[in-house]
This record gives structure tokens, sequence and C-alpha cells, in this order.
């Protein structure tokens, strides 16, 4: 073997650099570039979950369809009794209703009207508002899983913003990918110090590029793996092991819901999927079909009957009945409240997700991974190979 050239020391040194950054380099090219950069269509990156946003959304939709969420739950808890944005709702309403009968509906007879009879008019319209505004919430929350398509407004959302899912999954895994690229750091020195023995005792050119090709792909598969193997507990001697991402999932669990429930199916987006969506339609129905109710009340009431006449209630009717076909939903106060019940979306989420079996809970992040996963362990078999080359070239003269 003769002398041993002190520049041996160094080879763990790279290795663990060469794990670390082949691992490093495998998480940033799972998340960016968002966009494609490169000539199209074969050469070029663009971040594995970008590409694959339709895909991993649909499949991230299923999971929360499947098993995270029951919309019809989440609606049906609607409290009438002690809830401040109905009564708010309810007040407001009554006050355009009362300020539309006293200045278009029957403004000389609400003028001559005594103050008994405008009370008893002011006390009929919020009975009835209120009665209208729990009947569309019922009407909405018993049809709650047709009217709101889960699934939809996941991939819309995404697909929409190409960088979500990965500014999701960052929130919800964040310690992962700082696993994967640490565990590079450790797992490289080690595999160094074999190679450093080897070198010793066998320093032949294509030592350092094969074991530099070994070092970055067992690195970036051996820490992709050890996220989420083994699913279970398993003792080895003194040490229980499990996968890291699942032995987080209480943790994760918390994370998930509240991204998703703050920026995937929050208020906002409720809304926008209700009224521009293919269930709109349905909705109006709903409140069609609530102001034909209201108006019979007034019909059939003796008191209002004294104030205004039959034909000018139809026409109060029509009216009202072609302003809300052509009023703006996300507008409606009566629709803002129904949807503000995704504030009860966290808690459900948090719940089932930490309920999840260690193989479904394992589904959340694993697809993501397996995607294009074997491009980001050869890559890093590639990179290791360059490095070993340059180690024989500039630390030990060449080959």
């Amino acid at each position: 073997m003769g002398d041993i050239n002190p520049l041996v020391l160094l080879i763990p040194f790279i290795a663990g650099f060469i794990g670390w950054f082949t691992n490093w380099l495998a998480v940033k090219a799972t998340l960016y570039p968002v966009e494609f950069v490169g000539i199209p269509p074969a050469f070029g990156w663009q971040g594995v979950i970008p590409k694959n946003t339709e895909e991993m959304s649909q499949s991230f939709s299923k999971l929360i369809h499947d098993k995270l969420l029951n919309i019809e739950e989440i609606f049906a808890g609607i409290d009438h009794d002690d809830n401040e944005e109905l009564d708010k709702v309810v007040e407001d309403v009554a006050q355009e209703i009362i300020r539309e009968f006293s200045t278009n509906i029957a403004p000389d007879s609400w003028a001559r009207a005594r103050e008994k009879l405008r009370e008893y008019i002011n006390m009929l319209v919020r009975r009835n508002v209120r009665a209208v505004t729990i009947e569309i919430m019922d009407r909405m929350a018993k049809e709650a899983g047709d009217i709101i398509d889960v699934d939809a407004i996941v991939r819309e959302a995404m697909v929409e913003d190409r960088a979500l899912l990965g500014r999701v999954l960052v929130e919800i895994a964040g310690p992962e990918f700082k696993f994967i690229e640490r565990s590079g750091l450790w797992f490289g020195f080690l595999f160094g110090i074999i190679q450093m023995l080897v070198w010793i005792i066998y320093p032949a050119g294509w030592v350092l590029p094969a074991a530099g090709f070994l070092v970055g792909y067992i690195t970036n598969w051996l820490a992709l793996n050890l996220i989420f193997e083994p699913k279970e507990p398993k003792q080895v001697g003194p040490l229980k092991i499990q996968g890291v991402f699942i032995k987080r999932q209480r943790e994760v669990a918390t994370s998930f819901a509240d991204v998703i429930a703050e920026r995937v199916l929050n208020a906002e987006n409720m809304i926008q999927h209700i009224s521009e969506g293919p269930n709109r339609q349905r909705v109006l129905d709903i409140l069609e079909g609530q102001v034909e109710e209201s108006v019979k009340v007034y019909e059939r009431d003796a008191m209002v009957g004294m104030l205004v006449s039959k034909d000018k209630l139809e026409e109060a009717k029509a009216d009202l009945l072609d302003r809300v076909r052509n009023a703006d939903i996300t507008d409606t106060s009566q629709i803002k409240t129904f949807a503000d019940q995704s504030r009860h979306i966290h808690g459900q989420l948090e719940a089932n997700l930490a309920a999840l079996d260690s193989v479904q809970f394992s589904g959340i992040l694993r697809p993501v991974f397996q995607k294009d996963e074997w491009k980001l362990i050869l890559a890093g078999g590639v990179i290791g190979t360059g490095i070993g080359a340059l180690q024989v070239v500039f630390l030990f003269g060449g080959f």
C-alpha cells in the first residue's frame, strides 16, 4: 500500500457533502421550478410537484373527500338559537325589506299607518325573515354534499396555483424535508469511512467515482424510504424505530388541518365555488323557493292587507325574484353565513387524520416522492459519480 496520502482523510467529509448536496437537490427538484425551465419537452426540468399537480391534487382531494371530511355533517351543525352571524343577517335583511316597503311598495299607506301597525309589521318581517333564513340554511345543509364538491374545490385551488401544493407540503412535512437533507450528510459520512478504507487498500481510479455513485444513490434512497418505513414501530435492540413522518401523525394532523382549512377549503373558496360552479342554479332554486314562501306569509296576513294590495305584493315578488336571479351570489348574506360553517372543517380534518392507520396516513405524502422518484435517486448517483471523479483528479493526481 505504501505511504498513505493524508488527503484520504477528506474522503468521508466529501462523501458527507455528496450525501447532503444530492439530497438537498432532490428536495429542491421536488418543489421547484414551478414552471418548466429548459427546451421542452425533453431538455429541462419542472418540479415534480408542480409538474404533476393535476394528478396529485386528485389523489389529495380523494383522500380528503373519502377519509377526512363529511361535508353534510359540517353544515348540519348550524346553531339557529345562538348564532350572532344569523341574527345580524336577519336584522340586515329585515331592515332592507321594511325600507323597501316604506319607500317603494306602500309609501303612502306606511306614512299614514299608526305606530302599533308599524310595530306589528316590523315584528312580522323579522319573524318571517328568520324563518326563511333558517329554512334556506337547512335546505342547503341537507344538500351540502351536492352543492359543495370538495374534490372540485381542492383541485381547482391547487391547479390554479401550482405552487400551492408545494407550500402545503412544506408546511405539513417541513421536518421530513429537513431530515432528507441532514440524513444525507450523516449517511454520506458513514459511507465515506468505508470508501476511505477501500481506497487505502485498493486505490484504483474507478473506486471513488463508483463509491460516489453509491453514496449519492443510496443516501437519496435511504432518506426517502426512512420517512415512511417502518410504518409500525419496531424494536431494534434498545431503539424503537418508525418512519419519521408516521411518527409525527398527530402533529401533522394539526398542521394539515391548519393549511387546508385556511388556504383551500375556506369560506371564500366555498362561496366562489357555489356562485360559479354547476350547482349555482340549485342554490338559486332554493333562494327563489323561499322568496315565494315568504311573500305568501304577507299575502295571508290581514294587517299587511290593510297597507298594500295583492297586486302590489305580486309586483314586489316579481321584482324580488328578478333580483335574486341576477344577484351576485357571493354577496348574498345567507350564502356567506352558510359558507362560514367551513370554520368547523379544521376540527374534523384534524380528528380524522389523526385517526387514520399508518398506511392511509402515509398516503398523504408518499405519492409526492414516488412520482419521478427514480429520477431524483439516479440524479444523486450521477452527481456523486462526478464528484468522485473530481476527487481522483484533484486530490490524488488523476486516474
